[in-house]
């Protein structure tokens, strides 16, 4: 996620200055990543998008070595979600994560400030669980959000909420967020940054919007359609124990680090 975001930084930086700043510091960390991939025989990360941008980041020895870097995907131990933890409340929506993470707090000042406002226009009820330990910085303030600072066990908030809202617009790797929510079969509207990497359907396991008025309209689409929101639901809980249980995942891992030991 890491280099992601640091590249994200240097690609978009908006002034030259800061360009000039984010640059240096990308090719710092190239530079690292050259070295230090050098003393290893392979490594692992989340998704094909994130492979593709450390290949890129490495240089030509590794542009076509898949085996050197390997995708081993986030998961959820599908078992561990399958209780019964609260029953859904109306008109609810959560945001879960680190505030200490920028890509977090960008994406929920993003939400608060354009998104719910249109939200609430149509639904003035609608409550907003924001979780997550705080950052430097507060978030705007509204009515009707709920802020818990950092929660030890997420399940049961995620479970008693109508949907999960993932609006990033940075950041790298993979949403454990919205994995969570789907294994509790707990709806998920999401940026095409927040779903990034993840092997998903737009429409079959969550709803994808970019802009205000899309994402807007989408968390509207699913409050006002519960038979949407169980469709969207049952498909993404599908989704995570087919694709995204550690039972699934830990194969792949287990077949690298035997091939890596061979190599001994």
């Amino acid at each position: 996620a890491e280099v992601g975001t640091l590249h994200e930084q240097y690609a978009n930086a908006p002034s030259w200055p800061q360009r000039l700043r984010f640059g240096l510091t990308w090719r710092k960390h190239r530079r690292y990543l050259q070295t230090l991939m050098q003393r290893f025989a392979a490594c692992t990360v989340v998704s094909a998008p994130e492979r593709a941008l450390l290949q890129a980041a490495l240089g030509d020895e590794f542009a076509t070595d898949e085996a050197k870097i390997a995708v081993v995907p986030n998961g959820v131990d599908a078992a561990s979600y399958a209780e019964y933890f609260a029953m859904p409340q109306m008109d609810t929506l959560i945001f879960t994560g680190s505030f200490t993470y920028a890509p977090n707090y960008e994406a929920m000042c993003w939400f608060i400030t354009k998104v719910l406002p249109l939200i609430h226009a149509v639904r003035p009820n609608v409550r907003l669980i924001v979780t997550g330990r705080h950052g430097h910085h507060p978030l705007p303030a509204a009515n009707n959000v709920w802020l818990t600072g950092f929660v030890e066990d997420v399940r049961p908030l995620v479970a008693e909420s109508w949907l999960s809202v993932a609006p990033l617009h940075t950041g790298g790797g993979t949403r454990l967020k919205i994995l969570e929510a789907m294994a509790l079969r707990t709806p998920v509207v999401a940026t095409t940054k927040g779903a990034e990497g993840l092997d998903i359907e737009p429409g079959k396991h969550l709803l994808i919007a970019d802009t205000p008025g899309d994402f807007a309209q989408a968390v509207l689409n699913l409050l006002q359609s519960e038979s949407l929101r169980q469709d969207l639901a049952q498909s993404a809980h599908e989704l995570v124990y087919a694709k995204y249980d550690w039972g699934v995942i830990m194969p792949r891992f287990t077949e690298l680090v035997e091939r890596v030991a061979g190599y001994e």
